[in-house]
């Protein structure tokens, strides 16, 4: 087996790791005398990477890329079993049955549907989503939180009726003020001279 035991580095550092291993291997076919065979190097730079790769997901080191891609798949598979709550040796089909028993389970205790959150169906979900956005949307116009899409729409084509109403109304006034002209005529006298004896245009 090889040194790493199985634990393989996170991605980044297998990329920096493969890029290493390829430079040395070149680096090694040309100091050799067998330098001129290209095929000689393709062979090198598939061995050391696959003996490489092999440790890391814990495969023998003379296992084939078919043998790898196997021993990867079980890992991967045994470990998404863990979290979900399958048996170790669990299939795909059973692994994401859990996986998404899982998802619907969180996702129905995230909306609080209605009866047990285990049962809850993906159109108990929906339904109970629907009616808490209804619900929302209803309380928000006015209608109510039990009030059905219909009404809450009618409800919201008058609140905008209303407005554009009030708008057509505010702007007329204001056009018809417009319109209007007021004079304010302003005296320096205080006095007010009134006589009962008419003031003629003519001497008499």
């Amino acid at each position: 087996m090889s040194e790493n035991n199985g634990t393989p580095p996170n991605p980044e550092e297998m990329g920096e790791k493969l890029d290493e291993e390829i430079k040395e291997t070149v680096k090694d076919w040309a100091k050799n005398p067998e330098g001129a065979d290209y095929d000689n190097l393709d062979d090198r730079i598939d061995e050391r990477l696959r003996r490489m790769i092999a440790g890391w997901v814990g495969a023998e080191d003379a296992a084939s890329w078919k043998a790898i891609g196997e021993k990867m798949d079980a890992n991967t598979r045994r470990s998404i079993a863990g979290w979900v709550g399958s048996e170790e040796n669990a299939d795909w089909s059973d692994i994401t049955s859990r996986m998404e028993n899982r998802i619907r389970t969180g996702v129905a205790r995230l909306v609080r549907a209605d009866g047990e959150e285990a049962a809850a169906s993906w159109s108990n979900i929906g339904t109970k989503i629907e009616r808490d956005v209804r619900g929302w949307v209803g309380d928000l116009v006015g209608t109510g939180e039990d009030a059905d899409w219909q009404t809450i729409g009618s409800q919201v084509v008058d609140e905008v009726r209303g407005v554009f109403d009030k708008l057509t109304k505010k702007r007329e006034a204001d056009k018809s003020a417009a319109g209007k002209v007021k004079i304010d005529i302003e005296s320096d006298d205080d006095a007010v001279v009134t006589s009962s004896t008419p003031v003629d245009s003519e001497d008499e």
